[in-house]
């Protein structure tokens, strides 16, 4: 009778699984997903949620105005800038404001899209350039155009004060054109010998919003920006340490190229370099450079339009620029670097396509893995370089507030989602707490082992030795050792050990890997080396 109530339990155990709609849907058992902490704020819900692997929240922030934030970016300080298209504001650690502005009121403009955080506490931010069609034919343009054009512009911004800022740099794409149309209007030129300016007659999808810019990102070591345009199909890299007044020319700052592009990467048709089979991406959103692991420096990127024309599944990818020393050399046919892809994926998650037909997100994190986030249907994935997904989270939180677990969640969408390793120096300074996950119940959950310490409870009290080692390790600790894994440097699960203070990694052959300590729902990762 006892073995029949216990199967009849572990039926129901994975059936409850199986049936999970919202918060953590699957977590591979034979791989380590990127230890650390996932950031989103529903678009539809006026609260930012830090969350752990297994979807319980760790820490929340509210926004102070009815419309939700678009995007949130926790700081190395420990505080959050998040804005929307009418507000931006700075919260402390804990959910104080610090800073808080009305933008069209302060900046005489709104912001749409995506930010991004600077070292000097400033920000960058993606902003409209309207001109009367008269305007844009003066500059060169088709005069069968016969309404207002839409250019963007990227500002920095300056806080200031505790309601109060100011724009401290601008760049224009009104200042970087080329057209071939009329030799009596400014920019006559010939578009394929001038890759590093904007072609304003290239015929994309929207006439009136030309380019539509909608991610932006930035590289400190550099000093350089990249940002994506969906109706261009394109990725751009302009240079940041020109003053406002060299960013408007095409000479000045640390490559002597002014504001003209640098770099120009998705759809070489925009400069009379390829047709319409050499697009890479498609509506794409999210470019970010990847700061470490075997494509640091390289740039990843969310294609909505998989591989640039499959409106079907989406793809990610990560592209080589081939840069060296901030300069981005052309090919031997004129184009940008590259026209192949450095990794790229385009698989099913849970037996569905990939697939977002707008917004979305790629966050390419230290041991390689990818962290997607598909707007639409509100889902987050986490992926190894091999393609394996190991790790599905929905979003719990919509247009009617948090959902109850079977329910099937609308309006769950994030702009984007990011993932801060444990070692980020707020989680260090400041104090972490579980407050549970947001859905009702969720069994996966129940069962997963969170991370919320890994330095407090057992970096001070553990010893691993030796280390390098040609077999045996051995774990001393104050603390009652649970479990011992040990990873390869692609996050896949290779020992386990429970119970006890040693593993055996003699078979393996020499290398790196991760070891990772268990003690009462908290762990230590260390990296182990074996020869």
């Amino acid at each position: 009778m006892k073995r029949t109530l216990l199967l009849f339990s572990l039926l129901l155990y994975y059936s409850t699984l199986a049936q999970n709609t919202i918060g953590l849907l699957y977590e591979d058992p034979n791989f380590q997903s990127s230890e650390g902490y996932t950031i989103f704020n529903p678009l539809s819900d006026n609260r930012v949620f830090l969350i752990n692997k297994c979807g319980e929240v760790v820490k929340q922030w509210d926004f102070s105005h009815t419309q939700p934030s678009v995007n949130a970016y926790l700081l190395e300080n420990g505080n959050l800038l998040q804005t929307s298209r009418f507000f931006s504001e700075l919260r402390d650690w804990d959910n104080n404001i610090l800073w808080n502005i009305d933008n069209q009121s302060v900046l005489g403009f709104r912001i749409h899209h995506d930010i991004e955080p600077l070292p000097n506490g400033n920000f960058l931010a993606l902003v409209r350039d309207s001109y009367t069609s008269a305007e844009a034919i003066a500059m060169g343009k088709d005069p069968s155009f016969d309404v207002n054009l839409v250019l963007e512009k990227i500002v920095e911004i300056q806080p200031q004060g505790t309601d109060s800022a100011s724009v401290v740099w601008e760049w224009k794409f009104y200042d970087h054109l080329v057209q071939d149309l009329d030799n009596s209007k400014p920019n006559f030129d010939v578009i394929s010998n001038r890759p590093e300016r904007l072609n304003i007659n290239y015929n994309s999808r929207n006439d009136s919003n030309f380019i539509h810019a909608n991610g932006i990102d930035y590289n400190a070591s550099l000093d350089q920006i990249v940002f994506s345009s969906r109706h261009l199909d394109e990725l751009f890299i302009i240079d940041h340490s020109t003053t406002t007044a060299e960013a408007a020319t095409s000479s000045g700052g640390l490559y002597g190229k002014g504001g003209d592009f640098l770099w120009r990467w998705g759809n070489p048709q925009t400069y009379n370099k390829g047709t319409v089979s050499d697009r890479m991406i498609g509506r794409q959103h999210d470019p970010q450079w990847v700061t470490s692991g075997p494509y640091a420096g390289f740039i990843s990127v969310f294609s909505n339009d998989g591989y640039g024309s499959d409106t079907t599944a989406s793809s990610i990818h990560i592209v080589d620029p081939n840069e060296t020393n901030g300069v981005y050399p052309l090919d031997s046919d004129g184009k940008f670097y590259s026209s192949t892809y450095a990794w790229s994926w385009n698989g099913d998650v849970m037996n569905e396509p990939m697939l977002t037909p707008n917004r979305g997100s790629l966050h390419i994190m230290q041991n390689g893995n990818a962290l997607i986030n598909e707007s639409v249907p509100g889902r987050l994935s986490e992926v190894t370089p091999n393609g394996d997904v190991i790790w599905v989270y929905e979003i719990p939180v919509g247009t009617t507030g948090v959902y109850d677990q079977f329910d099937i969640p609308d309006g769950n969408i994030s702009f984007k989602a990011l993932r801060y390793p444990l070692d980020y120096p707020p989680f260090i300074n400041n104090t972490l707490s579980l407050s549970g996950y947001l859905e009702n119940q969720n069994v996966l959950a129940d069962s997963c082992i969170n991370s919320l310490s890994n330095n407090e409870i057992l970096q001070n009290t553990t010893k691993i030795y030796p280390n390098p080692t040609t077999g045996i390790v051995k774990v001393e600790s104050l603390n009652t050792i649970e479990k011992i894994e040990v990873f390869d440097v692609l996050g896949k699960k290779i020992l386990t050990q429970t119970q006890t203070n040693e593993i055996d990694i003699t078979d393996l052959r020499d290398g790196i890997y991760i070891l990772n300590v268990h003690s009462q729902n908290s762990f230590l990762e260390k990296k182990l080396i074996k020869n």
